[in-house]
């Protein structure tokens, strides 16, 4: 789970987890970086079997070789004057349903979805259109959202509903009893069983 946590931290740049796992993710994913640090700058200079070593030993965690490749040719030398502290964790105001654990953001600093500013009600690292709202509204902003979503959506056509119209009744014909009484003979009651004795 943590592997593939780590791989989708890379990948992606920012994953949402619960807290505890995002803490144990944070550590793997910290030695991995310093791990590619360590392989690009030995592929820079020169000594390819050192740097193949790193990367096999990367490659123990992360099982993409897409994201191992983007880990160690685009990550590493983003990280390379920066000695520690690659991620962070963002406390989200909003916890899971199932169980109510607290959920967090794990993002990697300095990268390109970090630097964009998340958006209330979107989805991780979506911004805004470029029309030219700011990102942050005040409430009349969202009220007029919400008045141009709803301008925006079909209106459902009203049923008419149709007047009720008394119905005639007839007469039923009035049902004969039959006045037959039938003899009691004891068939329908039970008597309680004769004790032995």
């Amino acid at each position: 789970m943590m592997r593939s946590m780590v791989t989708s931290l890379f990948a992606t740049e920012r994953i949402t987890t619960t807290a505890p796992k995002a803490k144990e993710a944070r550590r793997m994913a910290e030695k991995l970086i310093t791990r590619a640090k360590k392989g690009h700058r030995a592929h820079n200079e020169g000594a390819a079997s050192v740097a193949l070593a790193h990367w096999r030993e990367a490659g123990r965690y992360v099982r993409s070789t897409e994201v191992l490749r983007k880990l160690f040719d685009q990550l590493a030398p983003l990280y390379m004057e920066r000695n520690g502290g690659y991620t962070r964790i963002i406390r989200l105001d909003h916890t899971r349903v199932g169980d109510n654990a607290r959920m967090v953001m794990l993002e990697l600093v300095d990268s390109e979805i970090s630097k964009k500013p998340m958006i209330k009600g979107a989805s991780a690292g979506a911004v805004e259109a470029a029309d030219g709202r700011a990102a942050a509204k005040g409430a009349k902003g969202r009220k007029q959202d919400k008045a141009d979503a709803a301008e925006a959506q079909p209106k459902k056509e009203k049923k008419v509903k149709q007047p009720k119209v008394a119905k005639e009744k007839t007469a039923k014909p009035a049902k004969v009893k039959a006045d037959t009484k039938k003899k009691d003979s004891g068939a329908g009651k039970r008597s309680a069983p004769k004790k032995s004795g």
